[in-house]
């Protein structure tokens, strides 16, 4: 899945629940809005995974210093790597 899909599928439900009000009233908006919702909430994340395994204390310093060895690095990543050390 690309990693843009999930904001398009949101605002697209959004825009549905918008044009279903104009059209069939507040109740199929509604219907639409939740549906909308639970799949912002529950499905696949827009941002990435901020999860990091449970990692201890790592140095910001070297966090910084991954990131610009490895361009276009998430700091997500960079934490991952460091921790890995």
């Amino acid at each position: 899945m690309k990693p843009y899909r999930p904001a398009i599928v949101t605002i697209c439900g959004l825009a549905a629940a918008i044009i279903a009000f104009g059209l069939f009233g507040p109740v199929f908006a509604g219907i639409i809005a939740l549906a909308t919702l639970c799949s912002a909430a529950f499905g696949t994340r827009i941002i990435g995974n901020a999860s990091t395994g449970g990692v201890g204390d790592v140095d910001p310093a070297e966090v910084r210093r991954y990131r610009e060895e490895h361009p276009g690095a998430t700091i997500t990543e960079g934490i991952a790597s460091v921790a890995r050390r």
